[in-house]
């Protein structure tokens, strides 16, 4: 028997058709789906609703998803997002992931990929919280990881701003230091994927982690990546 989902799923999407279609299917997957067809007061909505999970539309009437995503990391909400976005709009999922979005999806879409993204994003979520009851502290470099209050910080206390994504893998990578981490143990460990499925989401995050780590710290920390097998973390001491 399929998995059902046990979530609050905040849909936003304007095109009433792709709306009912979402509605219908994860409705149908056991999810209780709140949706909304365009982004007037979308932050409060996201409060008032308290979903586990938010499917952001890029383009929607009175305010874009994108602009919704930063709103929301800037005040520190951490549900997960996966944007959607026209196949054609390559910088939307630069942008989304930068922002901190935590996946996206090119339009059209199937709705049984979908469903995997959110399934992987929720059992992601529920990891996170599991490991921030621990406290710890790594050391590499430059910088100092504090697990606990997932923070980055320089000699200088100087805060290194990354994602929640790009957090996930930096930590993954640091406590594997000079370690080859696979493609496959990163799209399962950290990102929660199947590691078979099909994304280029990891490479895209490590790329938007590599040109912080390089704005922050040049020239002391340098994620290398290894052809056909994964990547591997190096810092000058």
């Amino acid at each position: 028997m399929t998995e059902k989902l046990d979530c609050k799923l905040l849909v936003f999407e304007d095109d009433p058709n792709i709306q009912t279609m979402l509605r219908t299917y994860f409705s149908n997957q056991g999810a209780e789906v709140v949706t909304a067809d365009n982004g007037k007061d979308a932050c409060q909505r996201i409060s008032a609703t308290r979903p586990d999970i938010i499917l952001l539309d890029v383009v929607m009437p009175h305010q874009d998803g994108l602009s919704i995503l930063n709103e929301l990391r800037e005040s520190a909400v951490e549900t997960p997002v996966i944007i959607l976005t026209d196949r054609n709009r390559v910088d939307d999922k630069v942008e989304g992931l930068e922002l901190g979005a935590d996946d996206y999806l090119t339009k059209p879409f199937s709705l049984r990929e979908l469903l995997a993204r959110i399934k992987a994003q929720l059992r992601r979520s529920a990891k996170r919280k599991k490991n921030d009851t621990e406290s710890d502290s790594i050391r590499i470099g430059p910088l100092q990881i504090d697990t606990k209050a997932r923070e980055i910080l320089l000699d200088n206390e100087k805060t290194v701003a990354l994602t929640k994504t790009e957090f996930d893998l930096f930590t993954y990578l640091a406590t594997r230091k000079k370690t080859v981490v696979s493609h496959r143990e990163l799209l399962q460990e950290v990102l929660g994927y199947d590691p078979d499925i099909e994304t280029k989401a990891l490479v895209m995050h490590v790329a938007n982690l590599r040109k912080k780590l390089e704005s922050n710290s040049p020239n002391t920390i340098e994620i290398i990546a290894v052809p056909g097998v994964g990547y591997k973390l190096s810092a000058v001491e």
